[in-house]
């Protein structure tokens, strides 16, 4: 038995749709399945959390859960006296920080879907 509620499968299976990073709750796993990179996908996904106002201006800027030098999103691409290293702008004035390998991506887009999607 799932562990989110219908709503949230619903939110769950949009997203997959939309960007083709596919999230299971109860394993906390997080899958690239699209045809695009992992890093277009990690774009993609926090833009579709854009877009459809799961991740506003006011919830910038995200770290990452440990002491980092750079911010995951942030209005700017940068952080304090740091630029990002791989910025993208992946909705209108909010950057993510793509230098990560394929498993932090899919630790950070499961946090996201976590922290910005369900139970909302």
């Amino acid at each position: 038995m799932s562990s989110v509620s219908e709503a949230d499968e619903a939110v769950l299976a949009e997203i997959e749709e939309q960007t083709g990073v596919s999230y299971d709750p109860d394993s906390r796993r997080v899958e690239f399945d699209g045809v695009a990179t992992d890093t277009e996908q990690y774009v993609s996904l926090v833009a579709y959390l854009a877009e459809n106002g799961y991740l506003t201006h006011e919830d910038l800027p995200v770290s990452a859960a440990h002491a980092q030098t750079r911010y995951l999103v942030n209005s700017t691409a940068s952080h304090e006296d740091r630029d990002m290293v791989r910025p993208r702008e992946a909705a209108d004035g909010m950057y993510l920080e793509t230098n990560h390998d394929s498993a932090s991506k899919a630790r950070y887009s499961g946090r996201f879907i976590e922290d910005f999607a369900l139970g909302r």
